[in-house]
């Protein structure tokens, strides 16, 4: 649900005063807390110690079980009374021999130790308060429900709550009213861009609004600039894939139209495999297509994971494994620890466009290595074979989308894979050489990221 900038911009006032307010709240729920529990724990210990010194020094001659069992205090001491329950116990014996109405016959502190404790009773947590005479022959069980004193002390809190919520909504009110009324020119200014075109991606007019305005409109304007750049880069890039896809699907239509006019069976098997052929070409385009609109509208994030270089190459390998055996060719990979912060799948397609270039246009029978390794500042990934290469005077625009260079093996390329390539190290920070391949001869590719912890 889309807000308006009055409503933004209240709710960016009113966050803060509620949040000091909740802040102070609970502030105050701690201080009322500590000081409740601090007069509660002071009353059971004043009627503890009271009942204890009222108790006769001959009370032990008393026989077993309870002689007397004292009524708890009228409404008119107040509620502390009513929840209170006391026991008077002999040490050493199964039932006190004195108890409020209401106490149960089992001890309020089963281990008569003295002191403040919490204890079970009848199911319910109680603060119990524990006395014993100097003699160690009496104590004094005090204990109130803890449910009691929760109840007061929610009472309390929810009158604060209310109150708060009462000058929460007056104040909101007048700060509401405020920024309505000195909103005004943005209101004006926003109707109008409510009544734009959606592709309409003009500067806003500045002329006529406040000088605090203006640098917020500023920055609409340069947001528009950067929009309708990506659009025109999202158009461009539109109209080279529906370029680079016409040909190769003219081209399919064109080797099946062929296998349905064969006039032998020979015919008709070489046309499919022509078919087959340029579906493939036409799939490996598509997915670098795909992975080109991925790499562009996916930033990668400030917090990037640690990524161990040898299980992407590794990974990556296996892929082409099958691929490289087709083509006769030797595919050697060589992987010592290195890591490196970045998302794991765009390094996937940057190791797999390399190998692919490398499978493609190395030749038959060629020899393929990959390595990686690192030391404590770079991690670095290299692509070489032993092809025909790449002309130096080609080598500076190998990395620049929908360039295609003279290819010696007769493969038709995209032109996108390398140019994925130079934008995801890029992304990474890594630095891309091209160099020569195997044995002096070929071409090589070297990839220089800064380091990370190994994993």
């Amino acid at each position: 649900m889309s807000h308006s900038l009055k409503s933004k911009l209240l709710i960016a006032v009113m966050t803060p005063l509620a949040l000091g307010w909740t802040c102070w709240l609970g502030g105050q729920h701690f201080q009322m807390t500590r000081q409740q529990k601090g007069h509660d724990d002071l009353f059971l210990q004043e009627v503890s110690e009271q009942i204890l010194l009222s108790m006769p020094g001959t009370l032990d001659a008393l026989d077993e079980g309870p002689r007397l069992r004292l009524p708890t205090q009228p409404s008119r001491a107040g509620k502390k009374f009513e929840t209170l329950r006391y026991q008077v116990w002999i040490l050493g014996r199964r039932t006190p021999v004195v108890a409020s109405n209401g106490a149960p016959m089992q001890p309020l502190r089963a281990d008569f130790k003295p002191g403040f404790v919490v204890s079970e009773v009848a199911g319910e947590p109680w603060r119990v308060y524990a006395v014993t005479d100097a003699t160690g022959r009496i104590q004094v069980q005090a204990g109130m429900s803890q449910s009691a004193m929760k109840a007061e002390l929610a009472h309390w809190v929810k009158i604060s709550l209310w109150s708060g919520v009462g000058i929460l909504l007056v104040l909101g009110a007048s700060v509401g009213f405020a920024i309505h009324w000195s909103l005004r020119p943005m209101n004006r200014l926003r109707q109008d861009m409510a009544l734009r075109d959606p592709h309409d991606l003009a500067p806003l007019p500045a002329s006529g609004l406040p000088r605090e305005i203006r640098p917020l409109v500023d920055s609409f304007n340069l947001l528009l600039g950067r929009l309708s750049e990506a659009m025109r880069g999202e158009r461009q890039f539109l109209a080279d894939a529906a370029h680079e896809l016409r040909t190769p699907l003219a081209a399919l239509l064109t080797q099946t139209q062929v296998a349905m006019r064969a006039g032998s069976q020979a015919d008709a098997q070489a046309a499919l495999t022509q078919l087959a052929q340029g579906i493939q070409r036409t799939s490996r385009l598509a997915q670098q297509l795909l992975d080109s609109a991925r790499v562009d509208a996916s930033p990668l994030r400030e917090d990037r994971p640690v990524v161990a270089l040898p299980d992407v190459v590794t990974m990556v390998a296996r892929e082409f494994e099958s691929m490289a055996t087709r083509r006769q060719q030797v595919l050697a990979i060589h992987a010592e620890p290195a890591s490196v912060r970045g998302d794991l799948d765009d390094l996937g397609i940057l190791v797999r466009n390399l190998l692919d270039n490398a499978v493609r246009y190395s030749g038959e029978q060629a020899r393929i290595e990959i390595a990686c390794g690192g030391d404590e500042q770079t991690a670095w990934l290299v692509v070489r074979d032993s092809g025909p290469g790449v002309p130096v005077e080609e080598r500076e625009r190998i990395f620049e989308r929908f360039f295609r260079g003279s290819q010696g093996n007769g493969e038709r390329g995209s032109g996108i894979g390398l140019s994925l390539v130079d934008r995801i190290a890029r992304a990474h920070d890594a630095r891309i050489t091209v160099e020569e391949g195997i044995a002096g001869r070929g071409f090589g590719c070297r990839v220089e990221f800064v380091a990370a912890p190994d994993v």
